[in-house]
């Protein structure tokens, strides 16, 4: 049969010529294809896609339906359409087990309990007024006031590596007075 414009193909289909259809297959099949990997929810299912969208539009074409002209943007929406289904199809399909591969593990929430909470601070005040006051001044302007090392080196003209080393060495105090700190007894028996 010799070869004709896809109109010609289209009506041939319809009368019943498999040699039409082949050629129609042969013309547009390496755009099917293209467009199969382009929207396969699985790169290897393309080949299924190109031949399920010609199966079906045979199917049509049969039966008297498809389109007269434009076979390839028919086509490509067959083959379009039919990966948005096989992708919902495959999003439906998925084990409990499977979605522990697809969710980002979760953050534990915090519990805040207010009465431990109370604790920690009566805890860290205790522990911060066991230390030297040069220490509790040094941490009230690094933590409270935001200051920095360069700025208590001048405040109490010292070098800035003096300063920061008594900033280490405040917190470090501060770290020790509060791990042999115990919690408070008034609270515990409150509670």
């Amino acid at each position: 049969m010799p070869a004709g414009d896809d109109r010609e193909l289209l009506r041939n289909v319809r009368a019943g010529s498999m040699v039409a259809f082949a050629e129609l297959y042969a013309r547009h099949q390496a755009a099917a294809h293209t467009m199969a990997f382009q929207v396969a929810p699985v790169p290897a299912d393309a080949d299924d896609l190109v031949s399920e969208a010609f199966t079906k539009i045979l199917d049509v074409l049969r039966r008297g339906g498809g389109p007269d002209r434009a076979f390839r943007a028919y086509l490509l929406t067959t083959v379009r359409n039919l990966a948005s289904a096989a992708g919902a199809r495959s999003r439906r399909t998925l084990l409990a087990a499977d979605l522990d591969d697809y969710c980002e593990p979760q953050e534990p929430v915090p519990c805040t309990d207010p009465v431990t909470e109370e604790l920690e601070r009566a805890r860290v005040s205790e522990a911060f007024a066991q230390l030297p006051k040069r220490w509790r001044q040094v941490l009230w302007s690094v933590e409270v006031e935001d200051q920095k090392p360069s700025d208590l080196s001048r405040r109490y003209n010292i070098s800035r590596n003096g300063a920061a080393a008594l900033v280490y060495r405040a917190r470090k105090g501060l770290r020790q007075a509060y791990n042999q700190s115990r919690p408070s007894r008034t609270l515990v028996g409150a509670a």
